[in-house]
């Protein structure tokens, strides 16, 4: 079976590559070895979290609230408690952003399941940054199932539409 060659050759002569020339990595001299070494994957990746997940917050929580004991730890730069968008009431839950990392983690370990309001709290490093408004309206509106409970979609018409 014989090869076919491109159309389309190029005429221009041949430029030596400033590569070096293939043939056995000589890992030794990688600087992403010592990299490697010193260091782990995780940190590599990102940056320890300095965001707290607050869960089980009673629904009369206010950012004060959770500002107090949390500052005791460290440099607090945001509390948010998300609203429903559509009703405007409190979800059960809230983010407390930390200036460093470290205080983030020392929060964690002394203040989880402790009692604020009545409840008992948990508390997780919090897996994304904080959501937009618009965000909030997407997920709210997908995850409230408003047609209730169904997820048939309408068909759309058979006929063509009129002008």
């Amino acid at each position: 079976m014989a090869r076919y060659r491109s159309r389309s050759r190029s005429y221009s002569p041949r430029r030596r590559s400033r590569t070096p020339p293939r043939g056995r990595k000589r890992y030794d001299d990688d600087p992403r070895d010592r990299y490697r070494e010193s260091r782990s994957y995780r940190d590599r990746r990102s940056p320890a979290p300095s965001g707290l997940l607050v869960r089980n917050l009673p629904l009369d929580a206010r950012p004060e609230d959770l500002r107090i004991p949390f500052e005791r730890y460290g440099p607090v730069k945001d509390v948010y408690l998300p609203k429903n968008y559509y009703t405007g009431e409190p979800r059960g839950f809230g983010f407390v952003k930390y200036r460093y990392a470290e205080d983030a983690a020392e929060a964690k370990q002394q203040l989880n399941h402790s009692v604020i309001g009545g409840r008992e709290i948990r508390i997780v490093f919090a897996e994304e940054n904080r959501k937009t408004p618009q965000e909030m309206r997407t997920t709210t509106r997908v995850s409230s199932g408003r047609h209730g409970g169904s997820s048939r979609r309408r068909s759309p018409p058979r006929s063509p539409r009129r002008q």
